[in-house]
């Protein structure tokens, strides 16, 4: 589904002028891939091999190539046509296109996706997934729900990885190391505040797991919460936390213990929810 540039939200355009050089970016950073294998963990044990799964915000493709690669098959989205054909040249690279297929969604128009792919697709997902903040970004979450909940079969999983409301790491970093108030406090109000990728101004979230909860309820219900990057340090932290390989693994490891318990502190939270029979 093409959507003329003029109607992607300011979010996407951003990320759609960072495209070519994101995996440049971000791709050698250790914080990064850290908190990306605690997500990937997650989705393996939520979606079986076998299983058909629609990932929102997909990027340059690293998670919908990795499930390809351990047997299940992806339906990649993302609302910027340049992150869409550099992960459809990725999934290429790799030899996955008979398990990844590649589609254009601005996820403010999740519904109208929802009723125009219900009626060309043989059955729905399994499951659905949304990494690293995409959705951090859209006010209408309802919307996103309503869409999904037709694409979806009852009890399918979604996994929603958002920035957290109350990252720790984040508070410790910009106040150590940036000596920056404002940006350590910032995920604390309860309004949309801006940011800023390149010269792209937009406007960021930070709900609550139970308000993300709310926003999908009553079509789905919530599973579990748990925190990526309690101890793993969020990429404001790069690139000089990527000089110390060793301390990110004991990071990563006691991430692994604390996740559930301590969510509410990650850089990033993981919200699971399940599909109920309310239609």
């Amino acid at each position: 589904m093409s959507v003329a540039e003029s109607s992607i939200p300011p979010a996407v355009q951003a990320f759609d002028a960072m495209a070519p050089r994101f995996d440049q970016r971000f791709g050698a950073w250790l914080s990064v891939a850290a908190q990306r294998r605690a997500v990937q963990r997650n989705l393996l044990r939520a979606f079986p091999p076998g299983s058909r799964v629609l990932e929102l915000g997909g990027g340059t493709g690293e998670d919908a190539v990795f499930l390809a690669g351990r047997g299940r098959s992806v339906v990649l989205t993302d609302g910027s046509p340049a992150m869409v054909a550099h992960a459809a040249e990725k999934v290429r690279a790799a030899g996955m296109t008979d398990s990844v297929e590649t589609r254009q969604l601005v996820l403010e128009d999740m519904e109208e996706f929802a009723a125009r792919y219900a009626t060309e697709s043989e059955g729905l997902f399994d499951g659905a997934f949304s990494n690293f903040a995409a959705l951090n970004c859209v006010e209408d979450l309802p919307a996103v729900a309503r869409g999904l909940a037709r694409l979806l079969k009852p009890e399918a999983r979604v996994l929603l990885v958002m920035f957290g409301p109350l990252s720790i790491g984040e508070i410790l970093v910009q106040l150590a190391q940036h000596r920056d108030v404002k940006s350590a406090f910032r995920r604390f109000g309860k309004r949309e505040i801006p940011a800023r990728v390149g010269t792209h101004h937009f406007m960021v979230r930070y709900p609550s797991p139970r308000s993300i909860a709310r926003a999908f309820a009553p079509l789905f219900r919530p599973v579990c919460v748990r925190g990526i990057g309690v101890f793993v340090p969020p990429s404001a932290a790069e690139p000089a936390v990527s000089a110390y390989p060793r301390l990110l693994k004991v990071f990563e490891a006691m991430d692994r213990v604390v996740s559930a318990p301590l969510a509410l502190f990650g850089d990033h939270v993981l919200v699971e929810l399940e599909r109920t029979t309310v239609s």
